[in-house]
C-alpha cells in the first residue's frame, strides 16, 4: 500500500507539472489578433443624418495585460485593426473619432483621460468600448463601441392658443439646449466638470451641437414641422434647481420665441441624460404665453410635451415621460 501511495503521488505531481507547462505554453506567447468594432456603426442606411452619426473617421485600439499597455494601433478610418500581443486573458479597448491617445502606458491612465464635447464632429462622434477575453493567434476580437453624446430631438412645434389668444401667432427664433455637461471620461462614468450654456444660450463655440436658429412664424393652423437635433454629453445630475445662481442641474431644451413683440421662452426639463441614448419630443403643443426666463421651466398647462427615451442603436424603448 505504501508503494502504491508513493506511485500515485508521483503521478499526480507529473500531471500537475504537465498542466503548468501546458498553460505556460499557452499564455504569454506572441499572437496576432484582429480587433473589429461593433455597435454604433451600421453597415447600411438610407438616412444621411444617421450615417453621419455613425461615421468612423479614426479608430484607435489598445491591448492591456494586467493593466499594462501591450500594444496600440491607429487604424485610420478602418473598422478593423491588427495587433500583436501575447496570448491569455487581455483587455482590449477601442476608441473611435477621439484625439490621439498614443502616449498612455497603463489602463488606469487611459480610464482617467477626459473627452470634451468639442472633440466631436457632427459627422464623427467620439465612441468607446472594451472587452476582456482570451487572445489566441489569428483570433478576432469584437468590441462594441458607444457614443459618449446623447441625442435630443424635437420634431414638431404647434400652438393651441385658446380664447383671447386664439388668433395670435408667434415667431420661433431659436431652439437650443442649456445647462449642458461638456466633458466626461471615455467610460462616461465621471461627474462633469465643464458646463456650458449655463442658465441660457451663452457659449457660441458649442452651437453646432446645441443651437439652431429658426425664424419661422407659427399659429393655430400652421405648425412648425422641421426636426432639430442636438448632441449634449451625459448629465447625471439628479437634484434640480431653477434658481438664477448657477449650480449643476438638469439639461433643458429651450424654444425661444417672439410673442406680442416680446422675447419669451418655453423651457423643457430633460431627464437625466445617459450616453448613447435618444430623447425624442415628437410634438410640443403650446397653449399659453411664454415665460420670461430660459431657465424657468414651463408651467403645467402652458404646453404639452412627451419625451420618449430610446437606446440609440438598438431602438429599445426605455419609456415615455409626459410633462
Amino acid at each position: 500500500m505504501k508503494t502504491q501511495s508513493i506511485f500515485s503521488a508521483a503521478l499526480a505531481a507529473l500531471a500537475l507539472l504537465s498542466c503548468t507547462r501546458e498553460k505556460a505554453d499557452i499564455d504569454g506567447k506572441p499572437v496576432e489578433v484582429n480587433v473589429t468594432i461593433l455597435g454604433s456603426a451600421p453597415t447600411r442606411s438610407t438616412n444621411a443624418t444617421y450615417d453621419k452619426e455613425s461615421k468612423v473617421n479614426n479608430l484607435q485600439v489598445y491591448v492591456f495585460n494586467e493593466g499594462r499597455l501591450e500594444d496600440y494601433r491607429d487604424a485610420g478610418a478602418a473598422m478593423t485593426a491588427q495587433l500583436t500581443a501575447t496570448s491569455g486573458e487581455r483587455t482590449v479597448w477601442a476608441l473611435v473619432n477621439a484625439p490621439s491617445l498614443s502616449n498612455v502606458t497603463t489602463e488606469s491612465e487611459f480610464k482617467a483621460k477626459v473627452s470634451q464635447l468639442t472633440d466631436n464632429q457632427t459627422d464623427g462622434f467620439v465612441m468607446g468600448g472594451y472587452t476582456t477575453q482570451q487572445l489566441k493567434d489569428g483570433g478576432t476580437v469584437p468590441v462594441t463601441v458607444k457614443r459618449i453624446v446623447a441625442r435630443v430631438s424635437v420634431k414638431k412645434i404647434s400652438t393651441d392658443f385658446q380664447y383671447g389668444l386664439a388668433q395670435e401667432s408667434m415667431t420661433i427664433d431659436g431652439i437650443y439646449l442649456i445647462n449642458v455637461a461638456a466633458d466626461n471620461t471615455y467610460l462616461a462614468d465621471a461627474t462633469p466638470k465643464v458646463w456650458v450654456n449655463q442658465l441660457g444660450h451663452k457659449d457660441n463655440g458649442y452651437d453646432k451641437f446645441l443651437y439652431d436658429a429658426v425664424g419661422t412664424t407659427v399659429n393655430n393652423s400652421t405648425p412648425y414641422t422641421k426636426e432639430h437635433v442636438f448632441y449634449p454629453y451625459p448629465n447625471p445630475t439628479v437634484a434640480d434647481t431653477y434658481e438664477a445662481t448657477w449650480a449643476p442641474r438638469h439639461t433643458m431644451l429651450v424654444v425661444e420665441v417672439t410673442f406680442e413683440r416680446k422675447k419669451g421662452y418655453y423651457p423643457v426639463v430633460l431627464p437625466v441624460l445617459e450616453r448613447n441614448k435618444t430623447y425624442v419630443i415628437d410634438e410640443m403643443v403650446i397653449r399659453h404665453r411664454p415665460g420670461d426666463q430660459p431657465f424657468k421651466p414651463i408651467e403645467t398647462g402652458d404646453a404639452t410635451v412627451q419625451i420618449t427615451v430610446n437606446d440609440w442603436e438598438l431602438g429599445l424603448n426605455m419609456g415615455t415621460i409626459t410633462l
